[in-house]
């Protein structure tokens, strides 16, 4: 099978914004040259065991995923699908330690990424008693 990542952008307007939305749809080359008679899913977000993507990759879906979305940014032209697709493979990557500014001692500290909304160091927690 010789799979490949095709690109949708729709524009969706809302009650006053206009936004953009980008999709990726893993269509299977061999099955047919036209879409939709080659597709095979949506490439999603985030790589998780309840959506179809990994249902039918197993465990090769996140590596799939990365082979797919880095063949599709050599070839890709356009600045904002470029764009989405860095933001794509940023967001397949394992949780780095990020780091963020305390709202209290303005120092930076560590932390995961999944613990992003935390604002307040653990030497402050600490401080006033509070838990993390």
């Amino acid at each position: 099978m010789s799979f490949e990542l095709k690109t949708f952008t729709g524009d969706y307007f809302g009650d006053h914004n206009p936004w953009n939305h980008i999709r990726f749809a893993v269509i299977d080359l061999n099955k047919s040259e036209y879409y939709p008679e080659n597709f095979v899913s949506m490439l999603p977000m985030r790589i998780n065991s309840d959506n179809v993507f990994t249902k039918l990759f197993g465990h090769k879906s996140l590596e799939t995923a990365r082979r797919l979305l880095t063949k599709s940014l050599k070839k890709e032209h356009r600045a904002e699908i470029k764009a989405e697709i860095e933001r794509r493979l940023d967001l397949l990557e394992p949780n780095p330690v990020i780091h963020i500014k305390c709202h209290v001692c303005k120092k930076f500290f560590q932390t995961q990424k999944e613990a992003r909304k935390q604002k307040i160091c653990p030497e402050c927690l600490k401080r006033f008693n509070r838990r993390e």
